[in-house]
Protein backbone atom coordinates (compact mmCIF):
# COMPACT_ATOMS: atom_id res chain seq x y z
CA UNK A 1 0.00 0.00 0.00
CA UNK A 2 1.59 3.54 -0.71
CA UNK A 3 2.77 5.51 1.92
CA UNK A 4 0.67 8.88 2.87
CA UNK A 5 1.95 11.90 4.03
CA UNK A 6 -0.21 13.90 7.03
CA UNK A 7 0.20 17.54 6.23
CA UNK A 8 -0.96 19.86 9.37
CA UNK A 9 -2.16 23.68 8.84
CA UNK A 10 -3.35 26.39 11.34
CA UNK A 11 -7.13 26.84 10.32
CA UNK A 12 -10.48 25.33 9.60
CA UNK A 13 -8.82 22.33 7.85
CA UNK A 14 -5.98 21.38 10.15
CA UNK A 15 -5.04 18.50 8.48
CA UNK A 16 -5.31 16.61 5.31
CA UNK A 17 -3.39 13.61 3.94
CA UNK A 18 -1.46 13.41 0.74
CA UNK A 19 0.26 10.56 -1.14
CA UNK A 20 3.71 10.84 -0.60
CA UNK A 21 5.88 11.83 -3.46
CA UNK A 22 8.99 9.50 -5.24
CA UNK A 23 11.23 12.32 -3.27
CA UNK A 24 12.06 11.66 0.35
CA UNK A 25 10.22 13.48 2.88
CA UNK A 26 10.57 13.65 6.44
CA UNK A 27 8.42 15.37 9.65
CA UNK A 28 9.41 19.16 10.24
CA UNK A 29 9.60 19.62 5.95
CA UNK A 30 7.16 22.58 4.69
CA UNK A 31 5.50 21.28 0.89
CA UNK A 32 3.23 23.37 -1.21
CA UNK A 33 0.19 21.45 -1.50
CA UNK A 34 -3.48 21.40 -3.33
CA UNK A 35 -5.98 22.85 -0.39
CA UNK A 36 -9.50 24.44 -0.74
CA UNK A 37 -8.54 27.89 -0.94
CA UNK A 38 -6.28 27.12 -3.64
CA UNK A 39 -2.68 26.58 -3.39
CA UNK A 40 -1.48 26.48 -0.33
CA UNK A 41 1.50 25.79 2.21
CA UNK A 42 1.61 23.02 5.05
CA UNK A 43 3.91 21.08 7.72
CA UNK A 44 4.56 17.63 7.11
CA UNK A 45 3.53 15.97 10.63
CA UNK A 46 4.32 12.23 10.09
CA UNK A 47 5.30 10.12 6.93
CA UNK A 48 2.55 7.11 7.47
CA UNK A 49 3.20 3.44 6.15
CA UNK A 50 -0.40 2.57 6.13
CA UNK A 51 -3.46 4.46 5.55
CA UNK A 52 -4.83 5.39 8.20
CA UNK A 53 -9.06 4.97 9.42
CA UNK A 54 -9.16 8.93 9.66
CA UNK A 55 -7.66 9.40 6.52
CA UNK A 56 -11.26 8.13 5.05
CA UNK A 57 -12.89 11.26 6.32
CA UNK A 58 -9.96 13.57 5.83
CA UNK A 59 -9.18 15.35 2.56
CA UNK A 60 -6.32 13.85 0.16
CA UNK A 61 -4.97 16.36 -2.12
CA UNK A 62 -1.80 16.44 -4.34
CA UNK A 63 2.00 17.19 -2.83
CA UNK A 64 3.07 19.92 -5.27
CA UNK A 65 6.95 20.28 -4.13
CA UNK A 66 8.72 21.10 -1.33
CA UNK A 67 8.53 24.64 -0.14
CA UNK A 68 11.70 26.66 -1.34
CA UNK A 69 13.11 30.03 0.13
CA UNK A 70 10.50 32.08 -2.15
CA UNK A 71 7.32 30.19 -1.08
CA UNK A 72 8.51 30.87 2.72
CA UNK A 73 8.86 34.65 1.54
CA UNK A 74 5.59 34.47 -0.13
CA UNK A 75 3.84 32.82 2.93
CA UNK A 76 5.13 35.76 5.14
CA UNK A 77 3.49 38.00 3.00
CA UNK A 78 0.76 36.53 2.90
CA UNK A 79 0.05 36.34 6.59
CA UNK A 80 0.35 39.74 6.44
CA UNK A 81 -2.16 40.32 3.61
CA UNK A 82 -4.76 37.67 5.22
CA UNK A 83 -4.76 40.24 8.12
CA UNK A 84 -5.36 42.95 6.78
CA UNK A 85 -8.04 41.51 4.50
CA UNK A 86 -9.29 39.95 7.93
CA UNK A 87 -9.94 43.69 8.90
CA UNK A 88 -11.54 45.04 5.99
CA UNK A 89 -14.04 41.47 5.43
CA UNK A 90 -15.40 42.69 9.19
CA UNK A 91 -16.11 46.16 8.88
CA UNK A 92 -18.05 45.40 5.87
CA UNK A 93 -19.99 42.68 7.69
CA UNK A 94 -20.34 45.47 10.38
CA UNK A 95 -21.49 48.15 7.60
CA UNK A 96 -24.03 45.75 5.53
CA UNK A 97 -25.25 44.51 9.33
CA UNK A 98 -25.29 41.02 7.92
CA UNK A 99 -25.79 38.47 10.94
CA UNK A 100 -22.11 36.33 11.08
CA UNK A 101 -18.91 36.55 12.42
CA UNK A 102 -15.66 36.12 10.40
CA UNK A 103 -13.62 33.32 12.10
CA UNK A 104 -10.84 33.02 9.33
CA UNK A 105 -9.42 34.32 6.26
CA UNK A 106 -7.14 31.99 3.66
CA UNK A 107 -5.35 33.26 0.36
CA UNK A 108 -3.93 31.07 -2.18
CA UNK A 109 -0.54 30.80 -2.36
CA UNK A 110 -0.94 31.98 -5.79
CA UNK A 111 -3.24 34.70 -5.05
CA UNK A 112 -5.80 32.67 -7.18
CA UNK A 113 -8.71 32.19 -4.36
CA UNK A 114 -9.20 33.64 -1.20
CA UNK A 115 -11.73 31.38 1.16
CA UNK A 116 -13.55 33.32 4.27
CA UNK A 117 -14.46 31.26 6.93
CA UNK A 118 -17.86 32.19 9.25
CA UNK A 119 -20.39 31.79 11.77
CA UNK A 120 -23.87 32.41 12.01
CA UNK A 121 -26.84 31.62 13.45
CA UNK A 122 -28.59 30.52 10.24
CA UNK A 123 -28.60 31.53 6.42
CA UNK A 124 -26.74 34.73 5.52
CA UNK A 125 -27.22 36.51 2.50
CA UNK A 126 -24.01 37.65 1.69
CA UNK A 127 -23.94 38.55 -2.11
CA UNK A 128 -23.20 41.69 -1.99
CA UNK A 129 -20.61 41.19 0.47
CA UNK A 130 -18.88 38.65 -2.19
CA UNK A 131 -18.50 42.02 -4.20
CA UNK A 132 -16.85 43.82 -2.02
CA UNK A 133 -14.24 41.20 -1.18
CA UNK A 134 -13.56 40.50 -4.63
CA UNK A 135 -13.49 44.21 -5.99
CA UNK A 136 -11.24 44.58 -2.77
CA UNK A 137 -8.77 42.02 -3.67
CA UNK A 138 -9.21 41.33 -7.32
CA UNK A 139 -9.42 37.49 -7.05
CA UNK A 140 -11.82 34.72 -6.96
CA UNK A 141 -13.39 35.00 -3.59
CA UNK A 142 -15.59 32.23 -1.61
CA UNK A 143 -17.69 32.20 1.53
CA UNK A 144 -18.13 29.26 3.58
CA UNK A 145 -20.25 28.89 6.55
CA UNK A 146 -18.70 26.49 9.28
CA UNK A 147 -20.44 25.34 12.98
CA UNK A 148 -19.08 26.71 16.70
CA UNK A 149 -16.73 23.64 16.79
CA UNK A 150 -15.35 24.23 13.85
CA UNK A 151 -15.16 28.08 15.26
CA UNK A 152 -13.25 26.66 18.22
CA UNK A 153 -10.67 24.27 16.65
CA UNK A 154 -9.58 27.30 14.37
CA UNK A 155 -9.02 29.67 16.94
CA UNK A 156 -7.67 27.15 19.60
CA UNK A 157 -7.53 27.40 23.51
CA UNK A 158 -6.85 24.77 26.52
CA UNK A 159 -9.87 23.03 27.92
CA UNK A 160 -11.07 22.62 31.33
CA UNK A 161 -8.28 19.74 31.77
CA UNK A 162 -5.70 21.96 31.33
CA UNK A 163 -4.14 20.49 27.63
CA UNK A 164 -4.99 21.91 24.49
CA UNK A 165 -8.79 21.85 22.82
CA UNK A 166 -9.15 17.75 21.10
CA UNK A 167 -10.42 19.31 18.16
CA UNK A 168 -7.34 21.28 17.84
CA UNK A 169 -5.09 19.14 18.58
CA UNK A 170 -6.01 15.33 17.25
CA UNK A 171 -9.64 15.52 16.13
CA UNK A 172 -10.07 15.46 12.32
CA UNK A 173 -14.21 14.90 12.37
CA UNK A 174 -16.74 16.36 14.49
CA UNK A 175 -18.88 12.64 16.03
CA UNK A 176 -22.26 13.54 17.48
CA UNK A 177 -22.42 14.01 21.65
CA UNK A 178 -25.81 13.57 23.36
CA UNK A 179 -27.00 14.20 26.58
CA UNK A 180 -27.46 10.52 26.70
CA UNK A 181 -23.96 10.14 26.70
CA UNK A 182 -23.78 12.17 30.02
CA UNK A 183 -26.69 9.91 31.62
CA UNK A 184 -25.00 7.11 30.89
CA UNK A 185 -21.69 8.01 32.52
CA UNK A 186 -23.90 9.48 35.63
CA UNK A 187 -22.32 12.72 35.27
CA UNK A 188 -24.74 15.84 37.00
CA UNK A 189 -26.97 17.73 34.15
CA UNK A 190 -24.94 21.23 34.35
CA UNK A 191 -24.65 23.09 31.85
CA UNK A 192 -21.17 24.69 33.12
CA UNK A 193 -19.56 21.06 33.56
CA UNK A 194 -21.00 19.92 30.12
CA UNK A 195 -20.28 22.06 27.83
CA UNK A 196 -17.13 23.33 25.96
CA UNK A 197 -15.39 26.59 24.85
CA UNK A 198 -17.66 26.25 21.76
CA UNK A 199 -20.39 25.98 24.30
CA UNK A 200 -21.51 22.89 22.70
CA UNK A 201 -21.30 19.45 24.64
CA UNK A 202 -17.92 17.82 25.12
CA UNK A 203 -16.35 15.86 22.65
CA UNK A 204 -14.44 13.71 25.07
CA UNK A 205 -18.20 12.88 26.24
CA UNK A 206 -17.70 10.54 23.54
CA UNK A 207 -14.45 9.36 24.39
CA UNK A 208 -15.46 6.93 27.09
CA UNK A 209 -19.25 6.16 26.38
CA UNK A 210 -18.59 3.41 24.83
CA UNK A 211 -17.18 1.71 27.47
CA UNK A 212 -19.61 2.53 29.88
CA UNK A 213 -22.42 1.83 27.75
CA UNK A 214 -20.85 -2.23 27.84
CA UNK A 215 -20.22 -2.41 31.46
CA UNK A 216 -23.77 -1.17 32.03
CA UNK A 217 -25.56 -3.18 30.34
CA UNK A 218 -23.51 -6.15 33.11
CA UNK A 219 -25.49 -4.20 36.01
CA UNK A 220 -29.19 -4.79 36.98
CA UNK A 221 -31.12 -1.16 36.73
CA UNK A 222 -32.19 0.53 39.95
CA UNK A 223 -35.39 -0.03 41.04
CA UNK A 224 -34.59 -4.08 40.02
CA UNK A 225 -35.55 -6.58 42.69
CA UNK A 226 -32.80 -8.58 43.39
CA UNK A 227 -31.74 -11.52 45.37
CA UNK A 228 -28.44 -11.54 47.74
CA UNK A 229 -26.82 -13.69 50.15
CA UNK A 230 -27.65 -11.18 52.49
CA UNK A 231 -31.10 -11.71 51.05
CA UNK A 232 -33.84 -9.82 48.85
CA UNK A 233 -33.61 -6.38 48.15
CA UNK A 234 -33.92 -3.15 45.82
CA UNK A 235 -31.55 -2.17 43.76
CA UNK A 236 -30.22 1.56 44.89
CA UNK A 237 -27.87 2.71 42.26
CA UNK A 238 -25.29 1.62 40.22
CA UNK A 239 -21.37 2.38 40.19
CA UNK A 240 -20.59 1.58 36.51
CA UNK A 241 -16.72 1.33 36.56
CA UNK A 242 -16.27 -0.52 40.05
CA UNK A 243 -19.19 -2.60 38.72
CA UNK A 244 -21.33 -2.70 42.16
CA UNK A 245 -24.37 -1.90 42.89
CA UNK A 246 -25.90 -0.37 45.92
CA UNK A 247 -29.18 -2.84 47.25
CA UNK A 248 -31.30 -1.84 49.60
CA UNK A 249 -32.60 -4.98 52.05
CA UNK A 250 -35.91 -5.91 52.82
CA UNK A 251 -34.89 -6.44 56.76
CA UNK A 252 -33.26 -3.04 56.71
CA UNK A 253 -30.29 -1.55 55.98
CA UNK A 254 -28.39 -1.43 52.58
CA UNK A 255 -25.23 -3.25 51.23
CA UNK A 256 -22.95 -2.94 48.04
CA UNK A 257 -22.03 -6.04 46.31
CA UNK A 258 -20.67 -7.08 42.89
CA UNK A 259 -22.74 -7.78 39.93
CA UNK A 260 -22.25 -11.51 40.51
CA UNK A 261 -22.95 -11.57 43.94
CA UNK A 262 -26.49 -10.57 42.95
CA UNK A 263 -29.43 -12.50 40.80
CA UNK A 264 -32.20 -10.73 39.54
CA UNK A 265 -35.59 -11.54 40.24
CA UNK A 266 -39.30 -10.83 38.71
CA UNK A 267 -41.17 -8.11 40.35
CA UNK A 268 -44.37 -9.93 42.20
CA UNK A 269 -47.64 -9.23 39.98
CA UNK A 270 -51.02 -8.64 41.60
CA UNK A 271 -51.91 -12.27 40.54
CA UNK A 272 -49.11 -13.54 42.29
CA UNK A 273 -49.44 -11.76 45.87
CA UNK A 274 -51.07 -14.34 47.80
CA UNK A 275 -50.49 -15.94 51.09
CA UNK A 276 -47.07 -17.82 49.76
CA UNK A 277 -45.86 -15.44 47.05
CA UNK A 278 -46.61 -11.82 47.95
CA UNK A 279 -48.63 -11.67 51.67
CA UNK A 280 -47.61 -12.36 54.88
CA UNK A 281 -48.83 -14.50 57.51
CA UNK A 282 -51.68 -11.91 57.99
CA UNK A 283 -52.97 -11.94 54.80
CA UNK A 284 -50.73 -8.15 54.52
CA UNK A 285 -48.33 -7.48 51.63
CA UNK A 286 -44.87 -8.43 51.89
CA UNK A 287 -42.02 -6.44 52.08
CA UNK A 288 -39.35 -5.56 49.29
CA UNK A 289 -41.00 -5.03 45.92
CA UNK A 290 -44.70 -5.15 46.74
CA UNK A 291 -46.06 -1.77 46.98
CA UNK A 292 -46.98 -2.31 50.96
CA UNK A 293 -43.33 -3.19 51.90
CA UNK A 294 -41.35 -0.83 53.88
CA UNK A 295 -38.43 -1.20 51.23
CA UNK A 296 -41.05 -0.79 48.46
CA UNK A 297 -42.63 2.37 50.34
CA UNK A 298 -38.97 4.22 50.55
CA UNK A 299 -38.31 3.58 47.19
CA UNK A 300 -41.46 4.73 45.94
CA UNK A 301 -40.62 7.83 48.43
CA UNK A 302 -37.79 8.21 47.00
CA UNK A 303 -38.84 8.16 43.62
CA UNK A 304 -41.91 10.49 44.08
CA UNK A 305 -40.93 14.07 42.28
CA UNK A 306 -41.76 17.32 43.80
CA UNK A 307 -44.94 19.12 42.01
CA UNK A 308 -44.19 20.56 39.29
CA UNK A 309 -40.74 19.17 38.65
CA UNK A 310 -39.91 17.77 35.23
CA UNK A 311 -39.82 13.83 34.77
CA UNK A 312 -36.62 12.02 35.13
CA UNK A 313 -36.39 11.49 31.81
CA UNK A 314 -37.12 15.45 31.14
CA UNK A 315 -33.56 17.61 29.75
CA UNK A 316 -33.39 21.14 31.22
CA UNK A 317 -33.60 23.84 28.07
CA UNK A 318 -30.28 24.70 28.73
CA UNK A 319 -29.03 21.53 29.04
CA UNK A 320 -31.04 20.43 25.25
CA UNK A 321 -29.88 23.60 24.07
CA UNK A 322 -25.70 22.65 23.70
CA UNK A 323 -26.64 19.56 21.80
CA UNK A 324 -26.16 20.00 17.69
CA UNK A 325 -29.00 20.85 16.02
Amino acid sequence: MARMVRVEFNGPARHQYSPAPEYALRAGDVVVVETDWGVGMGDVVAILEEFPQEALKAPVSRILRKATPTDLARRAGLAQREREVRAFCRERIRARGLPMKLTEVRIGLDSSKAMFYFTADGRVDFRELVKDLSQHLRTRVELRQIGVRDEARVLGSAGPCGRALCCGAFLQAFAPVSIRMAKDQNLALNPGKLSGICGRLKCCLAFEHPLYAELKRTLPKPGCCVSTCRGPGLVRAQNILEQTVLIGLETGGQVILSAGEVTVRPRPTPSSRGPHAGEGPAGTPAAGCAPGGRLGAAASAENRRPEGSPPAEDVPDDIAALEDS
